[in-house]
């Protein structure tokens, strides 16, 4: 994404990975160093130590809730009184609502709810609370939610919920958002003339009220009021429309690989590229067609050298193309992480059925291409946007592994963390943040990295982002859902346990 990082405050996470537009300079996150990955929960407490996981637990019979008295028997001639349906699920009334790994206030986070979202309960019986929280539910698959009625609830005809649909995140789209580019504004928590209900706590971020131009708002809807248009935007406060500029859909997307459709293939970035034929002659000459931008074409894997030029043989129609037109994807070594051949034949890849599904995604940061591979197969292949100032192996100082800015690191890393959406920061030694609102289909996998979407440029295989692995929108949610852990029914964020499984991440340049 361009040049921010954040803190999974209010959804927030302080970065200086993303496409940034602007260097972020030597601006400090909350640990006091530039762009540095915190993913702090909303109510402001750590999170551990990146990487640190708790496994889910099972409940402590010794917090259990007392029993409820037997109901009264009703007097003679009254009619019985009929007990209301146990809760089945428990529903978000605000925007990050956390999953715990045990029934206690100050227990490492493993999920996340937000707003419109709900998951199903374990057992509608409650688990005593401690701290602020009255009660804490078990939920599935693993997990506990305090429930205070003011954040999260149990009653799903809570008339709140039924405002608050209206803007919940569209989560089964590219973009669950609306999105566009700040001209400079101020949000508003009230709007004359718009009526609002009294939203829970926690519910805006206070904390970034002026958005400077050039970073980007998130919104669901726009509404009429004196005589102004108003979006209505993600944490519900309220921007001028009229200091928006909508950013244009980016509608590239990757390849997913068959026993038809294999490697290696070439993308066509920057600019349309001509095609080539052999003549009579056995000489290649340019022809009047041509590759648009952002196309591909499948490659036999035959080359012709024709002075210092090599021609790369197509499966279109016998054409070639100047391979210095080209992204060529191909795997650029034999080998898994597990040390099994890499096939490009389209089989089903060697990992038992049984077993674990050892997914891995291979980046080239320099040639700005992704592979995802089951086991020895590549499933899936695209274009990626990379730092825009290369890719470097991150070097160790007292407190963290660090790399230039708006450099991509260099090496072997896991998925440890998924949001479907994550408002990313990069702090400015002005406090005057660049913030990417709402980056949809967040994967964290190191420092203050993360693959993601991006809906701000659409420049697809060159470098552009902060640090980050930029995806085209449709390419991002296809990764997100594909790569592991998994997010359960209903969660909008997980954080990997000791007992997940997890996507490994090669980046090479």
């Amino acid at each position: 994404m361009p040049g921010r990082f954040c803190t999974a405050a209010l959804g927030v996470l302080w970065l200086g990975c993303t496409s940034s537009r602007h260097d972020a300079g030597p601006g400090a996150g909350p640990s006091g160093s530039a762009g540095v990955a915190v993913a702090e929960p909303a109510d402001g407490r750590a999170a551990g130590a990146l990487g640190a996981t708790v496994p889910a637990v099972a409940p402590d019979p010794t917090l259990a809730a007392p029993a409820a008295a037997a109901p009264p028997v009703p007097a003679a001639g009254e009619p019985a009184k009929v007990a209301p349906p146990a809760p089945t699920r428990v529903y978000a009334r605000s925007r990050e609502v956390l999953i715990r790994a045990a029934p206690r206030p100050k227990s490492q986070w493993v999920g996340q709810l937000s707003l419109g979202g709900s998951v199903r309960l374990k057992s509608a019986a409650p688990l005593r609370g401690s701290g602020d929280c009255p009660a804490f539910y078990a939920v599935e698959p693993r997990g506990y939610v305090c429930v205070d009625g003011e954040r999260a609830t149990l009653d799903a005809a809570d008339p709140l919920l039924q405002t608050l649909a209206a803007h919940a995140p569209l989560v089964d789209q590219p973009l669950p958002y609306r999105y566009g580019e700040s001209l400079g504004l101020k949000r508003l928590l009230e709007v004359e003339g718009i009526a609002t209900p009294e939203w829970p706590s926690g519910m805006h971020d206070l904390r970034h009220m002026q958005v400077r131009p050039r970073s980007s708002v998130a919104w669901t809807r726009e509404v009429e009021a004196g005589g102004a248009t108003w979006l209505w935007a993600s944490d519900l406060t309220f921007v001028p429309k009229d200091k928006v500029k909508p950013y244009e859909g980016a509608a590239f997307q990757g390849v997913h690989l068959t026993s038809e459709v294999r490697l290696p293939i070439a993308f066509f970035r920057r600019k349309p590229r001509p095609k080539y034929r052999l003549t009579e002659g056995n000489q290649l000459e340019k022809t009047d067609a041509e590759w648009e931008r952002l196309d591909r074409v499948e490659l036999t894997g035959k080359s012709r050298q024709v002075g210092e030029r090599t021609y790369l043989e197509t499966r279109d129609d016998g054409h070639w193309v100047l391979e210095r037109d080209a992204v060529v994807v191909r795997p650029r070594k034999g080998r898994n992480p597990w040390g099994r051949p890499i096939r490009l034949d389209g089989g089903p890849p060697a990992a038992q059925a049984d077993g674990p599904r050892n997914t891995w995604v291979e980046i080239a940061a320099l040639d700005g291409w992704l592979i995802a591979y089951e086991d020895d197969r590549p499933v899936f292949a695209t274009l990626i946007s990379a730092g825009r100032n290369g890719a470097d192996e991150p070097e160790r100082t007292e407190t963290e592994s660090v790399v230039p800015p708006s450099t991509t690191p260099l090496g072997r890393y896991s998925i440890t963390r998924k949001w479907v959406t994550k408002t990313l920061i990069t702090p400015h030694v002005d406090a005057d943040d660049w913030i990417e609102a709402e980056v949809p289909w967040s994967q964290h996998f190191f420092s203050k990295y993360l693959l993601h979407a991006a809906y701000w440029h659409n420049n697809w295989g060159d470098g552009q982002s902060g640090g980050c692995v930029n995806l085209s929108p449709v390419d991002a949610k296809w990764l997100f859902h594909w790569t592991e852990p998994s997010v359960p029914e209903g969660w909008y964020a997980v954080q990997a346990t000791r007992k997940d499984p997890s996507t490994r991440v090669v980046i090479h340049r």
